[in-house]
């Protein structure tokens, strides 16, 4: 039987054995940029690194699900090897439950050389506790 390594069976591979680690790490590894919730005591944060071999301007939105703007911020320039993020707390948005969905928009002038994630990490420990990968990239 031929058996061929295509780039999905390699991420599905990926994403089993960081399955299996998750309950040790206690992280969720998700590679398709979908909305993430966040509560209370906890930090959303964008991180964008420019690998390419010119400056690349950038602005980023945090959004409900309803699409209204909870965040925004204008990130200017990113040097090549540089990289800047961006920190959305739950604590500072006003709402009438614990939890809300969000979502990042990304506007870059290129997005050649330029890798996105998006972590929510525990406030009180720093713990991360789910990590986006941009599907970009």
């Amino acid at each position: 039987m031929k058996t061929r390594n295509t780039p999905s069976m390699l991420i599905a591979i990926l994403l089993a054995f960081l399955a299996l680690g998750a309950t040790k790490a206690q992280a969720i590894v998700v590679v398709d940029g979908r909305p993430v919730g966040i509560t209370f005591g906890q930090t959303a944060r964008v991180t964008a690194a420019n690998t390419g071999t010119r400056a690349i301007t950038i602005s980023c939105k945090f959004l409900d699900s309803d699409g209204n703007v909870l965040a925004e911020f204008d990130g200017g320039f990113i040097e090549p090897g540089n990289m800047i993020a961006f920190d959305l707390n739950a604590d500072d948005i006003i709402r009438e439950s614990n939890r809300i969905q969000i979502r990042v928009v990304i506007s870059a002038d290129t997005l050649r050389g330029l890798l996105r994630s998006t972590e929510v990490f525990e406030n009180a420990t720093g713990k991360t506790t789910v990590f986006i990968i941009d599907p970009g990239v």
